[in-house]
């Protein structure tokens, strides 16, 4: 049977938010998670780059053409990549089932299953949530550096809608879910957060002063879909008498 990895100290003070890793003094822990066992489908990869959690697109291209790659992963994938659209309840959907399969922490590894191959960290776990863009050359997700190149900055914390993400891009990206009260005083968000723990949800420890002094940005996935677009209605067919062009799901045949 397989055992969580618990990386050394150096691996979780990259990983986590300041004060969030291993110990943080000044705020109160979150309830502990329990350890979960490594399954099947957590299998350990070597890194192009010495952090793939929070690394820069200079730093993945750089690392991609340092191994050697498929043609159809190189280095060169990593500028054309873009993600696809989803609605904010696939992405609720696809965060909570890492939690149901208590997917462990570990940057160093990636997990497969019905959402397809991620790295097991922040960063790869929202990237797994947006079903971003997944390869060798990008270490199975986007960083925390990267994944604002997929998103829209929002104006304020209080924007904030299920399905975005909070990001400090320097240290730890979260997937928020919503608020706990009213007044928006603490986040609901779900998250891979360290080393020793599973995919998990926090309703106590992201508090907006929190997330202010630790500049959390709020950002929206470009592609994010609210609901299912309407169907497109196929116009009346036109009378043969009249000389117009017909119209094919509201475009011009031909």
């Amino acid at each position: 049977m397989l055992s969580v990895t618990v990386a050394a100290s150096a691996d979780v003070a990259l990983s986590g938010p300041a004060g969030h890793a291993a110990t943080h003094a000044d705020v109160a822990k979150p309830a502990a998670v329990a350890r979960v066992p490594a399954k099947a489908h957590s299998t350990r990869f070597r890194p192009t780059v010495a952090n793939p959690t929070t690394a820069s697109a200079v730093q993945l291209a750089t690392g991609a053409r340092s191994v050697v790659l498929s043609k159809r992963l190189d280095s060169r994938s990593l500028g054309a990549r873009t993600g696809q659209p989803i609605t904010r309840g696939a992405v609720m959907a696809r965060a909570h089932s890492w939690i149901a399969e208590g997917v462990p922490y570990n940057r160093n590894a990636y997990n497969s299953d019905s959402n397809g191959t991620y790295r097991q960290d922040c960063s790869g776990f929202v990237s797994m949530a947006w079903n971003l863009p997944s390869s060798p050359a990008n270490n199975y997700g986007e960083t925390t550096g990267t994944l604002p190149n997929f998103a829209t900055e929002l104006n304020s914390l209080d924007d904030l809608q299920p399905g975005d993400m909070l990001d400090n891009i320097s240290t730890h990206v979260v997937l928020f879910k919503g608020w706990t009260d009213g007044n928006h005083t603490t986040a609901r968000i779900l998250e891979e957060a360290h080393s020793g723990t599973t995919a998990r949800e926090d309703a106590r420890f992201y508090t907006r002063g929190y997330l202010s002094a630790h500049r959390y940005r709020p950002f929206r996935y470009n592609r994010i879909q609210d609901a299912a677009p309407p169907d497109i209605l196929r116009p009346p067919a036109a009378d043969p008498d009249d000389d117009v062009e017909p119209l094919v799901r509201g475009r011009k045949a031909g």
